[in-house]
């Protein structure tokens, strides 16, 4: 089994977005990449326990409580400040917060050129580490820290790439954060970590039926191949291997080296625990893959895409109240993101309470009309015996599929659900054909909704082909 040496006792701190104090909104992502980039530095620093982004981003813009945010973010310290660019003119106040009293413990101003904006972060980052009296260094010389590029114009893209790749959201957001990635890459064609970007920016699109795989798969190994040959020191690059290898070729012993050497390189990244999480969870490791989640929820506890992979780790698990309450927390955190309404769906439908799993998938369908929710509402639908509501459901898949991606699977588990099992095993065997991801959890499936009068013993046999 793959280790994770984690440090027992982490000091904390979570960084805030800096506030942005330039008459330019445009600038906002600029104040919004530094804060990223910092978290990004700290985040490198065994025995440091940072605040992922995405919570750390939950208080943007916002009057908050140092003790409200330490204890919601599980954090002592808290660093804030602002931002002011003018001309070619950077400015930036920083303090750093006892998160326990609100005392500050340092704080200090930067007037630099614009230029200097890499010098300006770690100066931040060492003041930083020295005020929390981290004894990290020993008799060593100080910390480095790893400086993707040199280009200040390559960076400003790789920042505003970032800040739409984090929105998690459909494919025109993915599309304009590979088209800053690449802008980047024009300018510093040695950029390695925004091709991990936009290698992460495809699988997302692919998995999410936002792109045929067809079209997105060649495109993210690419990326990720040229990731690696760049630079092999980036745990992003390997992040996007280990998702690649395990969701795409299941190829599980690869995916397992791949996690490991991405952990090894950072064990900070709270998406890289959530995957390993859901890794462990697929691997038959149900406590491990438990613990692993939690971990990734320490890190972001506000974290969309990692709340959702929590509650398919307690689904796999068998823990459908715990699946359907992480769900709702899904959808109290945000109640726009469709992945909430449809996870708490999908188990409330396995306990059988289906006018409140049908509430749920409505909404999750209303937010984001696809494959994927389309299929859920299908499934519902069947199961419930409302044969004509599924077929109705079936025939709106067929009409989608015309100028969207609808999986095989997505086809084949509604016929299932209604008992057209020559049908549905058609597209089950295309689904493995093209290695579409349901069906890595396709024996979780057989065990909640293809059972009694429904189960054919071919579908038990489907069970075996990714192993």
């Amino acid at each position: 089994m793959l280790p994770v040496n984690l440090p027992s006792a982490p000091i904390s701190i979570a960084v805030l977005p800096f506030n942005n104090l330039s008459s330019d909104p445009e600038e906002e992502y600029f104040s919004d990449g530094v804060t990223e980039e910092i978290i990004n530095v700290l985040s490198r620093v065994p025995g440091l326990q940072v605040a992922g982004r995405t919570s750390a981003f939950t208080f943007k813009g916002k009057a908050y409580d140092p003790q409200s945010v330490g204890a919601q973010l599980q954090v002592g310290h808290i660093l804030e400040g602002s931002l002011h660019t003018s001309a070619s003119q950077l400015h930036i106040t920083a303090k750093l917060v006892n998160a326990a009293n609100g005392t500050a413990i340092w704080s200090e101003q930067y007037d630099r050129e614009l230029e200097d904006i890499f010098d300006v972060q770690e100066e931040i980052a060492q003041a930083i580490l020295g005020a929390v009296k981290i004894e990290l260094l020993g008799e060593e010389p100080a910390m480095t820290f790893k400086r993707y590029t040199h280009n200040k114009e390559a960076y400003q893209l790789y920042l505003r790439a970032r800040y739409y790749h984090n929105k998690f959201g459909g494919s025109d957001d993915y599309h304009k954060a590979i088209g800053y990635f690449r802008e980047a890459l024009e300018i510093d064609p040695a950029y390695a970590i925004a091709y991990s970007g936009i290698a992460s920016c495809y699988l997302n699109m692919w998995f999410y039926r936002h792109m045929p795989a067809a079209k997105a798969l060649p495109l993210m190994k690419e990326a990720t191949g040229q990731a690696l040959a760049l630079d092999d020191t980036i745990a992003e690059s390997y992040l996007a291997l280990a998702r690649m290898q395990m969701l795409y070729e299941w190829d599980f012993t690869a995916a397992s080296e791949s996690f490991a050497k991405a952990l090894e390189l950072n064990w900070n990244t709270a998406d890289l625990h959530g995957q390993y999480a859901l890794y462990l969870a697929l691997t038959d490791h149900p406590a491990k893959a438990e613990a692993e989640a939690a971990l990734a929820l320490t890190l972001e506890p506000f974290s969309l895409i990692n709340n959702f992979y929590a509650a398919y780790v307690y689904w796999i698990s068998a823990r459908f109240d715990l699946a359907v309450e992480q769900g709702r927390k899904l959808v109290a955190l945000d109640p726009a993101f469709w992945g909430g309404h449809m996870i708490t769906g999908l188990n409330l439908i396995t306990l059988k309470q289906y006018p409140a799993a049908q509430d749920a998938l409505e909404a999750a369908l209303e937010i984001n009309y696809n494959g994927i929710t389309l299929s859920a509402c299908g499934v519902l639908f069947g199961l419930s015996g409302e044969i004509e509501s599924a077929r109705d459901i079936l025939t709106q898949m067929n009409a989608l599929h015309q100028t969207s991606v609808v999986s095989d699977y997505d086809m084949g588990i509604v016929n299932a659900s209604i008992g057209e099992t020559e049908t549905a095993l058609a597209h089950f065997h295309a689904a493995i054909d093209k290695h579409e991801p349901p069906m890595l959890f396709f024996k979780y499936i057989i065990r909640d909704w293809l059972s009694g009068n429904l189960y054919d013993e071919r579908y038990r046999r489907l069970v075996a082909v990714r192993h």
